[in-house]
């Protein structure tokens, strides 16, 4: 994602546009961008005008998540690979029936209990009147071998690229026996970082340990707000973290 799919989208705009690009990342969305970042692409470092990073993600080793303390546990993946499964919790079908939409809108607050168990959730600071639509997309699956990515982070503390397992798988992909460190000091893009207090996910202790592995000349913007790690896509008020980026985008 971080090596194609990020230059790939970056090239296409700018060849429709002729403007460089503001991207807003959230959760992986940033992981992709530190990774393309932190390796120097070429394509991104040229196009790039602005970054800003929701629930900014490098290290995950403090996370609280369910799914993350789930993933703990090597049973789970070796689950998936004996049955031969590559797709990680594809989107709930019952949700997107006409029954579920009409159940989720009615009991609003029962949906979102279900979807905290996934990521936080907090109806204080969520919109739960929302859910019946947020469930219609959202879990809507990955790859196992991501998941096996997110679990190694958390197990290992670590940023760095996805292990395969054997010297030698590695040693194909990599040209070493050890999967790299990506290493976020290497970053020449101004950093905006946008955190919350309850997020179980981009724990704020990562986060900090991420804006302080940044060149000092690159640390732009860093604000903690009331809200978890979902509260920046469907909150109840927007404007506290909006109203940063519209004046950050008006400079």
């Amino acid at each position: 994602m971080a090596d194609y799919d990020l230059p790939a989208v970056f090239t296409y705009i700018n060849q429709i546009t002729s403007q460089k690009i503001h991207y807003v990342g959230h959760s992986q969305g940033t992981i992709q961008m530190n990774i393309a970042l932190s390796k120097r692409n070429s394509v991104i470092e040229s196009l790039i005008d602005k970054y800003f990073a929701f629930g900014p993600v490098a290290y995950v080793k403090n996370a609280k998540s369910h799914v993350l303390s789930l993933l703990d546990h090597n049973a789970v993946m070796e689950w998936f690979h004996l049955r031969g499964i590559h797709e990680f919790m594809p989107g709930f079908g019952w949700f997107t029936t006409d029954v579920g939409i009409v159940f989720c809108s009615t009991f609003a607050k029962v949906c979102g209990d279900i979807m905290t168990q996934i990521m936080d959730g907090d109806a204080s600071v969520d919109n739960y009147e929302r859910y019946d639509v947020l469930v219609g997309h959202d879990p809507a699956g990955t790859s196992v071998m991501n998941m096996e990515h997110w679990k190694q982070a958390y197990d290992h503390g670590t940023f760095q690229a996805y292990d395969y397992g054997s010297t030698r798988e590695n040693n194909a992909h990599y040209g070493t026996p050890y999967p790299p460190i990506w290493n976020l000091s290497n970053i020449r893009v101004n950093m905006r970082l946008f955190a919350g207090v309850s997020d179980l996910l981009a724990d704020i202790t990562d986060v900090n340990y991420l804006w302080s592995s940044l060149q000092p000349e690159y640390k732009t913007f860093m604000k903690v707000y009331n809200a978890g790690h979902c509260t920046f896509m469907w909150g109840i008020d927007v404007y506290p973290w909006m109203n940063d980026v519209f004046s950050m985008l008006a400079e």
